[in-house]
């Protein structure tokens, strides 16, 4: 089954893209997205469709910051529960602690980490989600949102020491410059942010400290009932690869505190073999750099574990018809 997530923001997306007279054939097109999932108070979508359709945004629109863009001055009380308990928190720190709690109460797509915010000051996030889903419209969203919030929350313009994410970009760097105020990278082994010990402990200026126990007790009992699947055997395998494409199935297998045996049973249980995982992710990796980046074929076949430009070239043709040259000709930005 697909990981789901709340629906909120596609909501508020598409309620964004109708005020620009764009119809929903025309957002939809031929994605297949269901607009009519997003009605109602508490809308949930697949997550491929919910990161589909802030891909889709950038077509219609033509604007590849629309993520970036439509996260600036979002109305952050839509997200019920959770912005409620983040905005009622009494300081940044507490703030995201709760939004990485209670994230799974809307989503089993997200994975959201303050395991080092008090130490180092990160927050880190990524989707449990297959590699091929295009989510960098989405990632932005998400990132720029929780600056734009604590910003507005606490009247201050907080600016981070470093901001990552984990897929590429290599067009309208300055306006994501800016409004960060730090050094952002992109092709990073996660997407995170690290703030400033004296930010962490800034007060908010919603802080209501009767209300913050209120939710917070709705929250632990929402948690409590809540049955989450794990991972899929798929996800956790390309976690893995992904830290190193030429990972053997013996290795992964072994991480994974299972036999060669078991893992490929699952797999084909799955639909898929270790080997299409494996290529699965080199394909969508290697659009991606070679779109978003400026790499030569060489690097990119080194940091997809390929020996050389050659063996690369082969496999891509294999995937998508073109060769990276083609390709790159036809899709970049």
């Amino acid at each position: 089954m697909a990981p789901k997530h709340t629906g909120i923001w596609a909501q508020t997306l598409v309620e964004a893209l109708r005020k620009r007279g764009i119809s929903d054939q025309t957002i939809v097109g031929n994605a297949g997205i269901n607009l009519r999932a997003l009605e109602g108070d508490e809308p949930k979508i697949g997550f491929d469709d919910l990161a589909l359709l802030f891909e889709r945004a950038e077509e219609v629109t033509g604007d590849d910051l629309i993520g970036f863009n439509h996260a600036q001055g979002s109305d952050y009380r839509r997200g019920g529960l959770i912005a409620y308990t983040g905005i009622s928190s009494p300081t940044v720190r507490t703030l995201l602690h709760n939004l990485a709690r209670y994230q799974r109460i809307s989503s089993d797509a997200i994975e959201i980490s303050t395991n080092n915010l008090d130490e180092e000051g990160l927050i880190e996030w990524h989707f449990q989600v297959q590699r091929g889903v295009t989510r960098r419209q989405y990632v932005e969203f998400g990132g720029t949102g929780i600056l734009d919030i604590i910003r507005r929350l606490t009247n201050r313009r907080v600016t981070p020491l470093k901001v990552e994410f984990r897929h590429f970009r290599k067009t309208n760097l300055k306006p994501i410059a800016q409004f960060f105020g730090c050094t952002v990278e992109y092709g990073s082994d996660e997407n995170r942010i690290k703030l400033k010990q004296t930010d962490l402990d800034l007060p908010l200026r919603s802080a209501d400290g009767q209300l913050y126990n209120l939710l917070r007790k709705f929250g632990e009992e929402a948690l409590k009932k809540l049955s989450r699947d794990k991972p899929s055997i798929v996800v956790d395998v390309e976690e893995r690869v992904a830290a190193n494409p030429g990972k053997s199935q013996e290795d992964v297998a072994k991480e994974l505190g299972m036999s060669t045996r078991t893992l490929s049973r699952r797999l084909t249980e799955a639909g898929t073999t270790y080997f299409g995982v494996v290529e699965d992710y080199r394909e969508a990796m290697a659009k991606s750099m070679l779109t978003g980046t400026d790499m030569q074929f060489t690097e990119v076949a080194y940091v997809l574990g390929y020996a050389d430009a050659s063996t690369f070239s082969t496999a891509f043709r294999r995937w998508v018809g073109k060769t990276p040259s083609q390709y790159r000709d036809q899709n970049s930005e």
